[in-house]
């Protein structure tokens, strides 16, 4: 009996084992692979860019990439905005993906090798012997077509994006945020144009010592002015006014001169309407190649600008003013910094060197003195003015200060 049981039993299993593996063999689901094409890098060239993206394939359980992806970039946009995906992100997927594209042209016109051995000199060639023009000229290039892409196909101006990815605010984006934003952007781009070719006139100057030539003070006051009428083209009353109060060379100069002075907005606005009015008759012209009857004229505008600064200022603010628009003043002060000392002593300093300067006209213009006696006058003022600025600064500081070279206007 036991054993009968046992067949049955026996039967009985093998029968539920045969139904469950037939169940399973039609109802089975075949395993998800995960496959992916191999973008290929494209070969380094100096073709535009291509608003195109190749194809890749990635399977997962969420969805596939190869739903949303296509070979271009504008409906590959259009399926990531279908999902719901955030502008944001759409723009972050889209430069990173472009960076990727155009990664080879920026090697190769940066002149690194793509596989440096050791006992290579590449530092010292790429000093030696590349252009730094040249290869930056390469990589603007890329970078202008790389911005019009960006431009065309998200609606963002590459260089603000990166900007505020690094959590940066250049000049450019601190004094236009009055502005809507694509306008902001609009304007940015006509003033970094007419930025570039200005440096290239200049160029020769920063790099070969050449001094600007006649014509290349005159193309440059054409560029501000074309400078100028583009971007006032662009906005309008109120707008023009605000650009003007940051960006106009004449807000440029007051702000040059109230450094220093703790100025408020009301003395910025009382300088900048009396110094608009001088801009307006001599902004545009070179002193140094002014011939003697229009030099004079000049000088006597100068001098009536003055009075009329110190009449809106008062004496005391009138003197800070016209100490701010002196280069030694901001230079004096970048020195107090480097020797971690307060700017107050940069006051200090510069009023000596006002006054030295004043005893020693006073002294050159007095018909009384000898040549002796105003060579031995002239020298004992340098020696006194010596002795007091040691005293402020110290033994330390007065002579790290003279070692630099900072100290020569005491003997001139």
């Amino acid at each position: 009996m036991s054993r009968k049981l046992n067949i049955v039993l026996l039967i009985v299993n093998v029968v539920l084992l045969s139904g469950t593996g037939y169940y399973w063999w039609n109802h089975r689901t075949e395993p998800q692979q995960l496959t992916e094409v191999v973008e290929p890098v494209p070969p380094v060239t100096n073709e535009p860019i291509v608003i195109t993206n190749v194809q890749r394939e990635v399977i997962t359980n969420a969805f596939q990439w190869a739903q949303l992806e296509s070979e271009d970039y504008r409906a590959y946009i259009a399926r990531l905005r279908s999902i719901g995906c955030p502008e944001q992100t759409i723009r972050d997927i889209i430069i990173a993906d472009l960076d990727k594209v155009l990664a080879p042209r920026v090697q190769m016109a940066s002149g690194h090798r793509k596989n440096l051995k050791y006992w290579q000199s590449e530092e010292e060639e790429l000093a030696n012997d590349w252009d730094p023009r040249e290869v930056a000229d390469k990589m603007q290039k890329i970078d202008r077509e790389k911005r019009e892409v960006i431009q065309e196909l998200v609606g963002v101006d590459l260089v603000r994006e990166r900007l505020k990815q690094k959590g940066i605010e250049d000049l450019y984006e601190r004094r236009l945020s009055f502005l809507p934003d694509e306008k902001q952007t609009q304007v940015r781009r006509v003033l970094e144009k007419y930025d570039e070719q200005e440096r290239a006139i200049r160029s020769k100057t920063a790099e070969l010592g050449e001094a600007l030539t006649a014509q290349d003070k005159v193309t440059l006051q054409t560029l501000a002015t074309q400078k100028q009428n583009e971007v006032a083209g662009m906005l309008d009353p109120d707008e023009r006014k605000q650009y003007d109060l940051w960006m106009s060379p004449t807000a440029n100069a007051v702000r040059h001169g109230l450094y220093g002075m703790n100025a408020t907005e009301s003395d910025f606005q009382a300088i900048y309407a009396v110094r608009k009015q001088f801009d307006a008759q001599w902004g545009q012209q070179d002193a140094d190649s002014m011939d003697p009857q229009t030099r004079q004229q000049f000088d006597l505008a100068k001098s009536q600008l003055d009075s009329k600064l110190r009449e809106q200022l008062g004496d005391q603010k009138f003197r800070d003013y016209k100490r701010g628009e002196d280069e030694d003043y901001h230079q004096l002060c970048a020195t107090m910094t480097r020797l971690q000392m307060p700017h107050e002593k940069a006051n200090e300093i510069y009023d000596m060197k006002r006054d030295l300067v004043d005893a020693r006209q006073t002294v050159i213009n007095n018909p009384n003195l000898t040549a002796e006696q105003r060579d031995y006058t002239m020298r004992r003022l340098g020696e006194e003015t010596e002795t007091v600025l040691r005293q402020a600064l110290g033994d330390r500081y007065y002579k790290v200060y003279v070692q630099a070279g900072y100290a020569n206007w005491m003997r001139n």
